[in-house]
């Protein structure tokens, strides 16, 4: 089997209405559009996989452009099972730029898809074919953004429970929204508050403490990346659980993380760190030290990689491609089952071409 072409499509989903937010909170009102880009692989058995990546700012059309030009040379002519090599060879491309970045979220939508290809050609869901091991897995909404009023809402589906975002400039308004939250949803859901890096250790303890009390399931890249020590000196202080990783851009940063032993769960981004086969290097390093995974958002992915890998126990999930696509996740029960099609079980949805970028 060998890939024959590669063509793609951009296209702007609107996350329909901004979130509610003080009006003091000094931060920017989130963006009102996703931009996805997709890939459609083509091989000579008459196999199509499908594959996306998406953007939450600009860098859309770049990125549409490296696939066309860059990431497709690259692919042409290849057996699209052979993902290692292939990622070796994207990687090797584009050391001399740097992969991180745009090119590890151009490649991440070619990756995508031929782990599709190659699922469909063992005729498998890509969740089985990644190892089977669980039938479904239980989820949490990440969508919540910041605005508490439709956090409840959410759940309605089966979620476990919700991710909060926080780090708005108001040290008080955030713990009061955390306390709003975790106590409007009762004391069996799940809450994980992330704060993107934007605060100092003295405030992360201040909070990790707080959120202990009040019974935060994980306090998600407090601290910056580079902040090594602090997250020994917060690991050591603090009961509630650290997560890492949203914003890594490369896995060297999720094994320095894992080996210092002070987080219970690393969060790597398909998209961001370059597709799947990536993530998969990721979470067997995490295993060896029994370190959890959690992907983040992509829940038409994550429920194969949830479903798929022990060491994956729940999807981060988000409706921002439910219009968009046929087929994916499924809710049963309280929690997520993957499609049993093979692949990734996606089509790309009859209506998605009112949001196509020219």
């Amino acid at each position: 089997m060998h890939v024959t072409a590669l063509r793609t499509d951009h296209l702007r989903v609107p996350l329909g209405k901004p979130p509610r937010v003080p009006l003091t909170d000094p931060t920017p009102p989130g963006p009102a559009a996703v931009d996805l880009v997709l890939v459609h692989l083509d091989t000579d058995a008459g196999v199509t996989g499908l594959g996306f990546t998406y953007l939450l700012g600009p860098g859309a059309s770049a990125v549409r452009g490296l696939i066309d030009t860059e990431v497709s040379p690259l692919v042409a002519g290849a057996d699209p099972r052979h993902t290692d090599a292939l990622l070796a060879r994207a990687e090797g491309h584009f050391r001399p730029v740097g992969f991180a970045g745009l090119a590890a979220r151009a490649y991440a939508a070619v990756d995508v898809a031929l782990w599709d290809v190659k699922a469909k050609a063992a005729g498998l869901p890509l969740a089985e074919l990644l190892g089977a091991a669980r039938p479904a897995a239980p989820f949490f909404r990440s969508d919540v953004g910041r605005d508490v009023v439709n956090a409840k809402p959410l759940l309605k589906d089966g979620a476990a429970g919700v991710r909060l975002e926080v780090g708005g400039g108001d040290v008080q308004a955030d713990a009061d929204r955390v306390l709003e939250v975790s106590q409007g949803l009762g004391d069996g859901a799940w809450v994980g508050v992330a704060a993107d890096g934007r605060f100092d250790l003295n405030t992360a303890q201040a909070l990790a403490l707080f959120f202990e009390d009040v019974g935060v399931d994980w306090f998600e890249d407090p601290l910056p990346a580079a902040d090594e020590v602090g997250y020994a000196r917060l690991a050591g202080l603090a009961g509630v659980p650290l997560a890492v990783g949203a914003g890594f851009g490369a896995r060297d940063a999720f094994f320095r993380a894992i080996r210092a032993g002070h987080v219970r769960t690393v969060r790597p981004d398909v998209c961001r760190l370059g597709g799947i086969t990536p993530v998969l290097k990721v979470a067997a390093v995490a295993e060896a030290f029994q370190v959890a995974v959690s992907p983040v958002r992509m829940p038409e992915v994550g429920v194969h990689l949830a479903c798929g890998l022990a060491g994956v126990p729940h999807v981060d999930s988000v409706a921002w491609f439910k219009d968009v696509f046929a087929g994916g996740p499924r809710a049963e029960g309280g929690k997520l089952a993957p499609p049993a099609e093979p692949g990734l079980g996606l089509a790309v949805g009859p209506g998605a071409g009112r949001w196509r970028v020219a």
